[in-house]
């Protein structure tokens, strides 16, 4: 097991990534942006750079978020169409699965041009079967406990939202903000 991989920790690995993002950034910043830098945080770490993708998934699809864990980086797609905090969830546990590495890099031929396809963002021609197949995990992914640990990352990244991007992050405070938090911690004394 590689160093990297020794901490189990999904809240100690999450709480010196995120910081070490923040770090990288201006508030405020979007939801996306912080995202996008969190994973240039986080690739230095690792044996191959992590690339992001948005993309709305086609309708009918199970998934909101997959890894492809190919020779050369990581690309992890989300669905753009989520609401901002889920798509921390999503990209936090789709960073789990990478932080553990319970991904598989063994595809079929051909299929790392579904993934080019897919990088090119020509959405209604990604040959979503073949995309979803390259995310196939690897065997120690099919423990329960993988996908327990991959989801404890994405809501740990979650949990993280308000303070890095959400109204209450540096530099967003503003008189709305301010007053929807003292009205909801006043049980919303005297409103609708």
């Amino acid at each position: 097991m590689s160093e990297r991989k020794h901490s189990r920790s999904p809240k100690r690995f999450l709480d010196r990534l995120v910081r070490d993002t923040a770090r990288t950034l201006t508030p405020p910043t979007t939801p996306t942006a912080f995202l996008h830098a969190l994973c240039a945080t986080l690739s230095p770490q690792l044996d191959r750079p992590v690339r992001l993708k948005f993309v709305a998934f086609p309708p009918g699809l199970d998934v909101s978020g997959i890894t492809l864990a190919r020779e050369d980086d990581y690309i992890v797609v989300v669905e753009e169409r989520a609401p901002d905090a889920h798509k921390f969830v999503i990209a936090g546990h789709e960073i789990g699965h990478i932080h553990y590495g319970t991904l598989d890099v063994h595809y079929p031929a051909g299929l790392p041009a579904a993934a080019r396809r897919l990088l090119a963002r020509a959405d209604d021609d990604i040959p979503w079967e073949r995309v979803v197949a390259m995310a196939t995990r690897s065997p120690a992914a099919t423990a329960a406990e993988a996908e327990w640990e991959a989801e404890e990352c994405g809501l740990r990244l979650a949990a993280k939202f308000p303070k890095v991007v959400g109204p209450g992050a540096a530099g967003r405070m503003t008189q709305d903000t301010l007053t929807d938090r003292l009205s909801s911690s006043l049980g919303n004394i005297g409103g609708p």
